[in-house]
């Protein structure tokens, strides 16, 4: 893990790019001394986004089992929400 201020980002961002890619480290970015941002590489993110919805997934079982959480027809969902088939439709589209 390297830690960057934003200016020093800003002159090196290839260089920083390129190395968060092919290391896999991220690079923490600091503005005035405080962390605010990090660079991950793609793989990572997508790594994230996989344990986040193996994580909803669990949680929306559990609400289940819980009886919490109910499912209904597409059909009552709109009705519910005050959606048309028609408008909902056009959306999806």
């Amino acid at each position: 893990m390297s830690t960057l201020s934003l200016r020093d980002l800003r002159n090196n961002l290839g260089a920083v790019v390129r190395e968060v890619a092919y290391t896999g480290h991220e690079a923490v970015i600091t503005d005035n001394g405080r962390e605010v941002a990090v660079i991950i590489s793609l793989d990572d993110y997508e790594r994230l986004h996989e344990h986040a919805d193996v994580a909803d997934a669990l949680r929306l079982r559990d609400m289940r089992a819980a009886g919490g959480y109910t499912t209904m027809s597409l059909d009552d969902m709109l009705t519910e929400l005050g959606v048309s088939l028609d408008d909902f439709t056009e959306l999806a589209v």
